[in-house]
């Protein structure tokens, strides 16, 4: 879990000024759901921006830690499906967590995982792994992809970037 998310999100907000950027019309919320965990619909009128890592429980006992972050990413105001449930299946969309726990096996024992497959990577996801959410309100939707890039570069992200098509390329 993200350890303190209000400091998170107050020192995005104070960054987006001297970024020459608006500042935040309404607020940024925070959701935090521990493993395991189940997913939900996006709120009517909200866009997030979502954090995957590893629990206290799993992460502790691996070399990757606690809190290890593995992916950051975005949802608009119409990506409930991406919100929901794509990150949970490696055969929905190219840059899943699914997908990249799947394809980056040599990650394995830094994560401490013996073996996944199609059929059971999503269920170790939800057991496994926190799931934070950061909303913006609609009046917000243009600064959601500076919220991903702020998290994303303050947290750090295993799964990220070239990761994602260097894998897809050579599959």
């Amino acid at each position: 879990m993200i350890k303190q998310p209000a400091s998170l999100i107050s020192h995005f907000e104070e960054a987006l000024g001297p970024a020459g950027l608006e500042a935040v019309r309404s607020r940024v919320e925070h959701e935090a759901k521990p493993a395991p965990h189940k997913s939900h619909s996006l709120t009517t009128g909200k866009c997030a921006v979502y954090v995957f890592s590893l629990s206290n429980a799993w992460g502790s006992g691996c070399a990757a830690g606690a809190d290890r972050v593995l992916k950051v990413g975005e949802a608009g105001l119409t990506s409930n499906v991406r919100f929901q449930s794509q990150h949970y299946n490696p055969n929905s969309a190219r840059s899943t967590l699914a997908g990249s726990l799947l394809r980056c096996r040599v990650l394995w024992p830094y994560l401490g995982i013996a073996n996944l497959t199609d059929a059971d990577v999503g269920e170790w996801i939800r057991k496994n792994v926190d799931r934070d959410k950061f909303y913006l309100d609609v009046s917000d939707q243009g600064l959601l992809g500076q919220l991903e890039t702020y998290i994303r570069g303050v947290l750090g992200s295993m799964f990220e970037g070239t990761e994602s098509r260097r894998d897809w390329d050579n599959a």
